[in-house]
């Protein structure tokens, strides 16, 4: 007996570790039969329809608004596509309508901004062999750059001035929107721009990030069939108590960190840096470590509300933070971090770049179209979001009062780069070299790297490298 005791317990722990991995917090609903035949009966649509609109109204105030759109998408799916624009349009004007603060004003500057993406998405369609047709994305962000410039050489004395600013402020939220549907213009099968319309801001939400990007990525994505439509709502729905239980985490992490412990948050601790009063740099480290933590978990129940809508809409797209801490690599951390303005920085800045130039360097070509993207485009990107900070400090001004954002972006390109083009050799097979050590290693990276995460543009850079060093003790 005492031979085969080896051999059972290794089994029993063998059984054990099994019933660990397949265990989940949530169920996967969509993988049992009976779930995925009742969610395509009426009955089965209602139910489904009454946990998501509970759900959503955690998320957004208007969500019985949004729960009755999302019941055309449930019961009518063969026009999901007009659906889409329809809804746009109702959440762009009809719903926030008592919160705009100039009524008619707003409204023109948001119609005046879809007219240029209409105009813009015309001429690429008309005329596809032209020089615009053949670089409409390169036309866009270059009149995107003109109209920033134009707005910051006018003198504040000047009528046009505020107009000017205002919609440059409208149209920087819907830019990126306008550059999916020019990237969609030479598909065949590519949506006339009634359809295009609906991926501008869609009713599902977003930030100036397209969730779910554009019209073309739709296609690609929307449910065929009632079966495809069951399943993917069964997702949105489990996707949405993802962020439930994500959020109510968050505060209690919240609570444990700032309240109970009383950790300061990370500008508070850069801040007291700045005025030479700095905290321990056990706390500094403390504080760090929680605003990167409270930010993963703040884009993590942002980014599944938004995309859990999506899916309830009849279109499975993937989540915009997916594991992040699991991964072993810079690039893959960049990849599930957030998802979706990663693949913004790669459809407009990294392929462009890839396609055209260093085509005999392999190495150099990979690395110059990494900085395109992570360093550039990243760059371009945040600069042309935060356009208060032109309008207040000027253009020059506000260049250089950017310099902390941009060093960021330099020593995120270059991670990025080294990572890619390592030598790996294959994963260890033990869990702590395998997993966990590159993993953390990984995540001090990008943790060390917040202290230059700031867009807000508070203090100079050497300010920043003075928490730098305070943080292993070290007085600069």
């Amino acid at each position: 007996m005492n031979a085969y005791a080896p051999a059972i317990s290794t089994e029993s722990t063998r059984g054990v570790a099994e019933r660990l991995k397949q265990f989940r917090i949530i169920p996967r609903l969509e993988a049992h039969p009976a779930v995925v035949s009742f969610a395509q009966t009426v009955a089965g649509k209602f139910v489904l329809l009454a946990l998501f609109g509970a759900g959503m109204a955690y998320f957004v105030k208007d969500w019985l608004a949004l729960s009755l759109c999302l019941a055309l998408f449930t019961f009518i799916p063969s026009r999901r596509r007009l659906l889409v624009t329809v809804s746009t349009l109702m959440f762009t004007f009809a719903v926030p309508w008592r919160s705009f603060p100039l009524k008619w004003y707003t409204v023109s500057m948001i119609m005046l901004s879809m007219a240029l993406g209409g105009m813009f998405f015309w001429c690429a369609a008309k005329f596809p062999r032209s020089w615009y047709g053949r670089r409409p994305v390169f036309a866009l962000l270059s009149s995107y750059a003109a109209l920033i410039l134009a707005a910051s050489c006018i003198p504040q004395s000047w009528t046009l001035w505020g107009p000017l600013w205002l919609f440059a402020h409208f149209f920087s939220t819907y830019v990126w929107f306008i550059g999916y549907s020019l990237l969609d213009h030479n598909a065949a099968d590519r949506d006339p721009f009634q359809f295009q319309l609906g991926s501008y801001r869609p009713f599902w939400g977003s930030t100036n990030t397209p969730f779910a990007k554009g019209a073309a990525y739709l296609r690609r994505i929307e449910a065929k069939d009632g079966k495809q439509l069951a399943v993917t709502q069964l997702k949105a729905v489990k996707l949405l108590s993802w962020a439930l239980l994500i959020l109510l985490f968050g505060r209690l992490f919240d609570y444990c960190i700032y309240q109970y412990l009383g950790i300061p948050p990370f500008q508070m601790a850069l801040a007291l840096s700045v005025k030479r009063t700095p905290l321990p740099w056990y706390v500094c480290w403390a504080s760090l470590i929680a605003g990167f933590f409270g930010g993963i978990i703040s884009l993590c129940v942002t980014g599944h509300s938004i995309i859990a809508c999506c899916r309830m809409a009849g279109f499975n797209a993937l989540r915009n933070t997916y594991r992040p801490l699991s991964s072993r690599t810079v690039a893959e951390f960049f990849n599930r971090y957030y998802f979706y303005f990663k693949e913004l920085l790669v459809d407009f800045f990294f392929y462009p770049f890839f396609l055209r130039y260093f085509k005999k360097n392999r190495k150099l070509r990979l690395v110059a179209a990494i900085f395109a993207a992570a360093c550039f485009g990243n760059a371009f990107y945040h600069f042309g979001r935060d356009l208060i900070f032109i309008q207040r400090l000027g253009l020059v001004g506000a260049i250089v009062n950017y310099q902390v954002y941009l060093f960021y972006c330099l020593v995120l390109a270059t991670g990025i780069s080294i990572s890619q083009l390592r030598h790996r050799n294959p994963a260890p097979a033990g869990f702590i070299r395998g997993q966990l050590l590159p993993s953390t290693l990984v995540v001090f990276f990008f943790c060390l790297l917040d202290v230059f995460g700031s867009t807000e543009r508070n203090y100079l850079l050497s300010e920043h490298f003075r928490f730098l060093s305070h943080l292993f003790n070290l007085n600069l």
